[in-house]
């Protein structure tokens, strides 16, 4: 997801300084337009440092205590007038060992059930519409003829 995005962000600001996982030092300056990072660099973050953070269908893949980890640590980082956005599941089942051949007795992550804080504003709360289409045209029900 990461080169997708840092390419799409190059294309639309292509004066803009973005800076890759692999070209962060042990220190943060703020010398960039656009920092991604993994989950090796999230230790060097400050307190009120990001504008926005991003999560795209991972949450949906840990269990409970991880994504409550991580909505700690973006509630801390992100600055007190910064956005959160993210995108997953409604609710799905994480897989387990061997997904494939045993059963899983995993509890599902519900997406209304995340550690959300009270002081939270939702600005848009809506099913993508592009993973609309996605599952429409997955079951050949895009309303085109074939």
């Amino acid at each position: 997801m990461i080169p997708i995005c840092a390419a799409y962000l190059s294309k639309i600001f292509p004066e803009a300084k973005i800076v890759l996982p692999n070209e962060v030092n042990k220190t943060l300056s703020k010398d960039y337009d656009f920092l991604f990072l993994t989950t090796t660099n999230i230790n060097l973050l400050p307190k009120n440092y990001i504008d926005l953070s991003i999560n795209c269908h991972s949450f949906q893949e840990m269990k409970p205590k991880q994504i409550s980890i991580y909505f700690d640590l973006i509630q801390n980082v992100t600055k007190k007038n910064g956005y959160f956005f993210t995108s997953n599941r409604i609710e799905k089942i994480p897989m387990g060992r061997d997904p494939y051949t045993r059963i899983q007795n995993e509890v599902p992550n519900r997406f209304f059930e995340f550690p959300w804080k009270k002081s939270n504003q939702i600005l848009i709360n809506e099913i993508s519409r592009f993973s609309r289409l996605v599952q429409l045209d997955a079951i050949g029900a895009s309303g085109k003829n074939s």
